[in-house]
């Protein structure tokens, strides 16, 4: 089953190094693997290969990452996730992920470019049939032959544009498309000593082999699994000596729940119960907690009912099932996951890549790099 998953990461790689401008009668003979299982879920595939069902239960233990379980997650969006890790290894960003944010601000500041934080956009001007600007909550217009919107996709559409803009096809597939689940979080510090316990970066931490069960307990808004997150066992820097940061991450669906100022409390207490399985005392031995809902997230990252994933990551809404970067409103262009190619810190940063190669005119993602100006 490995040799299949990097037979489909092969063919992605070369599909996306041409841009997707292969002629489709070319398809079958360049991408015939990617053809072939585009439709199909893991649980479909694994089986194939797989058949003691605990095995399967371990090979497929990662499925939070795409915000679905086995049974509904893409076979080829998951294949690609897990070779970026067995080919390429995985990394974490050294001082959390903000030396990542930092890290392209620097890059756009030194390429002469400009950042305005704390500035949201009110609206995306229109004229035409192209997109001209945007003006600022605080009333400033901006004039521009091109935007990029990495906002939520529907928020982007009736908000700050507005559906007469775009043509009926367009707005039907959008309106048929599944955002993803959200999530309850606990971010917590304890004074344990958590690498006597044998525990790594990341474990995920199930009730039961069955996946499926795990993720029906998600879909009540009460989920009896979580993973667990320790970047102080990576990054010691990042907590006073003798202390380490647990982050608790659980998906739920964000309507399961009538209020969740109310259950933020529990399910933040609820996390750290599941934890405790594994890490015996979690609770009475915290120095700091703090829990966020699906109510949290939205307020913070402006996706509606806070979808962590954008659209849901089945195999119908990854890849070309998604809006592509380009819309039908010359010089309106998208990035982030939700668009294509789909969810997650790779999707996200493919999308830029695309965004960039449309933006800048270039056939292929070889002559964007070229392009781009080297470091001293």
């Amino acid at each position: 089953m490995v040799d299949l998953c990097a037979q489909i990461h092969g063919e992605n790689q070369r599909l996306s190094a041409t841009g997707g401008a292969l002629a489709p009668a070319r398809l079958p003979a360049a991408i015939p693997t990617l053809l072939r299982y585009r439709r199909a879920t893991l649980g479909e595939v694994m089986p194939r290969f797989v058949s003691d069902p605990k095995l399967a239960a371990l090979f497929s233990a990662a499925w939070p990452y795409l915000g679905l379980p086995p049974s509904r997650v893409s076979f080829v969006y998951w294949a690609i996730m897990l070779m970026s890790y067995v080919l390429d290894g995985a990394y974490y960003c050294k001082g959390t992920f903000q030396t990542l944010a930092d890290a392209l601000r620097d890059a756009v500041v030194e390429q002469g470019g400009e950042l305005l934080l704390r500035s949201s956009v009110r609206r995306i001007h229109v004229a035409d049939g192209r997109a001209t600007g945007v003006t600022l909550e605080n009333g400033q217009r901006i004039a521009a032959p091109v935007v990029i919107s990495n906002a939520d996709l529907g928020q982007t559409v009736d908000e700050l544009v507005g559906r007469w803009a775009f043509p009926r096809r367009f707005l039907a597939r959008l309106d048929r498309l599944e955002p993803s689940r959200s999530a309850v979080v606990a971010y917590a510090a304890t004074d344990l000593d958590l690498p006597s316990m044998g525990l790594g970066h990341e474990t995920f931490l199930f009730p039961t082999w069955d996946h499926d069960r795990s993720f029906l307990t998600s879909e009540s808004g009460r989920p009896g699994w979580t993973g667990i997150t320790i970047p102080t066992l990576s990054d010691p820097d990042l907590a006073p000596s003798g202390e380490h940061l647990v982050i608790l991450t659980a998906l739920v669906r964000a309507d399961a729940v009538k209020d969740w100022r109310l259950e933020k409390e529990r399910s933040t207490r609820a996390l750290v119960e599941v934890a405790e399985a594994r890490i015996p005392e979690l609770g009475s031995r915290l120095t700091f907690c703090e829990g966020a809902t699906p109510r949290t997230l939205e307020r913070y990252t402006r996706n509606e009912t806070g979808a962590v994933y954008g659209w849901d990551l089945s195999p119908e809404q990854v890849g070309p099932g998604r809006p592509g970067c380009a819309t039908p409103v010359n010089g309106l262009f998208l990035a982030g996951h939700w668009t294509q190619p789909g969810g997650g810190v790779q999707g996200v940063v493919a999308s830029g890549v695309q965004a960039a190669r449309l933006v800048a005119g270039f056939g292929d993602e070889e002559r964007l790099w070229d392009a781009l100006p080297r470091s001293a």
